[in-house]
């Protein structure tokens, strides 16, 4: 294998090549194709490029730095917004419709470890899909590094890259699911006012239109940090090896529960936790060999096909028996599988706006939730 231009331990060098790749991801986010190719997917790509090309190591001490202490304080951050009083009290029948869908993703996880349990990792691969499919894409990369996948490149960059193929596609058919006269006429009226007035809100994704103050930056890290710490000194306690994320997730929701007015008026959490999720993207497609992931992808696309038949079937039953609106069945699974964010974006673009509030809390509420059902998932499956 060639040596890459910047070797493995030139600290600055990498971290400039990750922190460049996720900015010009995110930056083409919103320009021609990138419209169509999600900002992670871009990121991934990035990466994959960087290091099948020979500019950067397929591995550093960087990268397991970046796991080891950067994924845990972000995914902090991004919890710091999981006020659990505020998201029972402002969802209503979202919130139910939402536990409906993380149960047919949990039905689904199943029932594809079933057929691919033959697979490499099948156990891991179906809980961390789990939380993939229940919270989105940053409780992958959490129950991934507690699993200890971290350990198998090719495989965690191979789901990671089938994961982000089937979901984009998932996402074109919630885009269209409302329009498809077959459901609609079955569905149209059945859940009455459900469409309530609501503010417009940006999506989380969205920067704040104050500048960032030296003053909030430094209290988010040091919280972040301090929750961190806990989390650690408390999993040191205990024997389970996935203690850590756990224990951090627990610490970041009670703080937001807790004191969630005075964090909300803090600026600077959700941008600096978004961008630290982003830089995991990359890391993620640095390490994949583009054979190896070519190899493992099609199988597990397969098993992500299954999950998510399951999930979106599961919903629609579900849905019409209670009667729910075909608007809040998307929203809701689009909050289950991609996060507040895109839930937000999809809402806010087919102009669902009584639906952006609750979305951004049941995803965030699928943040807090989903670390737990995915590690527990495996653990129990025998990972």
């Amino acid at each position: 294998m060639a040596t890459p231009l910047i070797p493995a331990d030139s600290v600055f060098g990498i971290v400039a090549v990750l922190g460049l790749v996720g900015a010009i991801a995110l930056w083409l986010e919103g320009r021609g194709i990138g419209r169509r190719i999600s900002g992670v997917v871009m990121g991934i790509l990035g990466g994959m490029l960087c290091s099948n090309l020979g500019l950067l190591p397929f591995a550093s001490p960087v990268y397991d730095f970046i796991w080891a202490q950067v994924l845990p304080f972000g995914l902090v951050l991004l919890l710091l917004h999981a006020d659990l009083r505020r998201i029972v009290r402002e969802t209503g029948r979202l919130l139910l419709a939402f536990i409906i869908g993380a149960t047919g993703t949990l039905l689904g996880a199943l029932t594809a470890y079933g057929l691919f349990a033959s697979f490499p990792q099948a156990a891991a691969l179906s809980g961390m899909f789990a939380a993939s499919y229940i919270g989105g894409s940053i409780n992958f990369l959490a129950t991934s590094r507690a699993l200890g996948m971290d350990a198998f490149p090719d495989l965690q960059a191979g789901a990671m890259a089938a994961d982000n193929l089937v979901m984009a596609g998932y996402f074109v058919l919630l885009f269209s699911l409302p329009e498809i006269s077959a459901l609609r006429r079955r569905f149209e009226q059945r859940a009455a006012g459900a469409m309530r007035t609501a503010p417009l809100v940006a999506s989380p994704a969205a920067l704040p239109d104050e500048p960032l103050r030296p003053v909030d930056m430094l209290a988010v890290l040091g919280l972040g940090a301090l929750i961190c710490l806990f989390g650690q000194w408390i999993a040191g306690l205990t024997p389970f090896a996935g203690a850590p994320i756990l224990w951090t997730t627990a610490l970041a929701v009670a703080t937001a529960t807790i004191a969630g007015g005075p964090l909300r008026a803090m600026r600077g959490i959700q941008p600096m936790g978004l961008a630290l999720m982003q830089l995991f993207f990359v890391v993620i497609g640095v390490a994949a060999s583009v054979p190896a992931v070519l190899r493992i992808g099609p199988v597990v696309v397969a098993f992500l096909a299954v999950l998510i038949a399951i999930h979106l079937l599961f919903l629609l039953g579900a849905g019409w028996l209670l009667r729910l609106d075909l608007r809040e069945i998307a929203g809701t699974s689009n909050a289950n599988c991609g996060g507040p964010t895109t839930a937000a974006a999809m809402a806010l673009a087919k102009g669902w706006n009584p639906l952006v509030v609750p979305l951004i809390l049941c995803g965030t509420f699928g943040y807090a939730i989903a670390n737990f059902i995915g590690i527990g998932l495996a653990h129990w499956l025998g990972a």
